[in-house]
């Protein structure tokens, strides 16, 4: 799916002056993350890469340097497979206001047998309960920056349906990473609830890219006649395109909840506000997720 690149077909998006404004952008060596980064940057913000290789992080830094060559980067290490990990990331960053954090990073397993070094289903491990725990260590910096917290969602969302405990093992990686996707979308909401309550300066908004050309599916994607026809109906689209519903979400003045593309069903188009998932309206879904994930983390964000 990667060896041929598919074209930007969106004109960029206008991204207000963001000068002076430090982001981190989980997953950033690559697809959505590299692509909002790069935009982040050119914007004028302080982007910190928070990747999983340093080596490969290094290399996307230069690349965005020399697109962006005023850029200024960091790149820092960060497992979110690893609660230790994400605590050693947030205490090394605790120190200066956030005022943007884009949990973008997530992955799409072979097995149903791979788990985190916590124990969790991989993909409901790294990206929802990562998200969480690192949306809670970071929780001092970003209320100092009254910063704003971006989730990433997916169209596989609406096909799921939360399990009464979010830390047992899923039957399926596509159940895995259909619920890991959801839960981080009620997660979106359940913050924004519980930080309009407390009138915290701290905003919360959820975004999916929908099909988007990255690596996350390369090992356990649809069959190949399907990203043929993908790509030959311009359903999928480049990640700078899939860019622009996490970026939107992240600059937008008065953000709506939830984000993504507008055409083809979700799957592409320019970036709107869109419905959110059936299993993320259900009553009470939120505090009940929000509970046990404060469990699992051993970290209980309180706005």
């Amino acid at each position: 799916m990667t060896d041929r690149p598919i074209p930007d077909r969106l004109p960029p998006l206008t991204l207000p002056d963001l000068t002076g404004r430090r982001v981190i952008v989980t997953g950033a060596s690559s697809g959505i993350g590299k692509a909002t980064a790069t935009a982040l940057a050119a914007a004028g913000a302080d982007v910190v890469l928070a990747v999983r290789n340093l080596v490969k992080g290094a290399a996307v830094a230069d690349e965005i340097t020399e697109r962006v060559p005023q850029a200024r980067l960091e790149v820092e290490h960060i497992e979110l497979g690893s609660l230790e990990s994400i605590a050693s990331f947030a205490e090394r960053l605790a120190g200066t206001p956030v005022h943007l954090l884009i949990n973008n990073a997530g992955l799409s397993s072979a097995s149903s047998q791979e788990v985190t070094s916590d124990g969790f289903d991989r993909q409901i491990g790294v990206n929802y309960l990562g998200a969480f725990a690192l949306t809670c260590r970071l929780w001092p910096a970003l209320l100092a920056g009254a910063g704003r917290v971006v989730v990433l969602g997916s169209m596989m969302a609406s096909r799921a349906q939360l399990p009464a405990d979010i830390g047992q093992r899923p039957e399926s990686t596509v159940s895995a990473y259909s619920i890991s996707k959801l839960a981080a979308v009620v997660f979106a909401g359940e913050l924004r609830h519980r930080l309009e309550i407390a009138a915290s300066p701290v905003t919360a908004v959820a975004a999916h890219p929908g099909w988007s050309q990255t690596a996350i599916f390369d090992t356990n994607g649809p069959p190949a006649p399907i990203m043929w026809i993908g790509k030959a109906t311009g359903a999928i689209q480049s990640p700078a395109d899939g860019a622009q519903p996490v970026l939107l979400a992240a600059t937008a003045v008065d953000p709506a909840p939830y984000y993504g593309p507008l055409h083809r069903a979700g799957a592409s188009g320019p970036a709107g506000p869109v419905a959110l998932p059936p299993g993320a309206t259900e009553p009470g879904v939120g505090e009940l997720l929000w509970k046990r994930s404060a469990e699992l983390t051993g970290c209980d964000l309180r706005p």
